[in-house]
């Protein structure tokens, strides 16, 4: 017994430093976790929020109607109530948000939802009794701005900016 003790008592300090290398090892292990965990968590809330919206884009009846005439710029697109084409316009908006906070990479937001927000800036009926140019829109107009950069981008894309994507992990639509 008094070998052990004599052993404890002449390495202490290495002792010492063995245990706290130890904990510091297993705090630092703990906190790598926790942001790994922390960070899936995001991509998870980022991934829900999507297929919220993708949803919402193929069963909300006012969405669909109206995408369904933005199609071909549709004469009675101009009769559908103004609350509805709002609701539409503020859809929108909330994935133009979500874009600008960095919830939805803005590739994949061109990709689900950039075609129909194009065809509606362009719609000649849409707009009919709604004032485009009212500041109330900013937020759908920049992100028509947005999505018109991407699809303009996308339509020209060089042998280098073709690279580009390929190393950034543009062309996977990742979110």
């Amino acid at each position: 017994m008094s070998e052990i003790s004599k052993f404890f008592t002449d390495n202490k300090d290495l002792l010492t430093i063995i245990v706290a290398s130890f904990a510091g090892l297993v705090a630092l292990g703990t906190f790598i976790k926790a942001i790994l965990e922390y960070r899936l968590q995001g991509r998870q809330k980022r991934a829900e929020l999507f297929d919220k919206f993708k949803t919402t884009l193929k069963t909300e009846p006012r969405i669909v109607n109206i995408n369904s005439q933005l199609e071909d710029d549709h004469e009675t697109l101009a009769e559908i109530p103004l609350i509805d084409r709002y609701y539409f316009l503020g859809y929108y908006e909330q994935i133009a948000i979500a874009v600008n906070s960095g919830l939805i990479d803005k590739d994949v937001a061109h990709y689900m939802f950039g075609y129909f927000a194009l065809r509606c800036w362009d719609s000649k009926h849409f707009w009919n009794g709604i004032n485009r140019q009212s500041y109330y829109w900013s937020v759908f107009k920049k992100f028509v701005d947005t999505m018109q950069e991407l699809e303009n981008r996308n339509l020209k894309k060089s042998g280098l900016i073709k690279l580009w994507d390929n190393l950034t992990g543009r062309s996977n639509f990742k979110y």
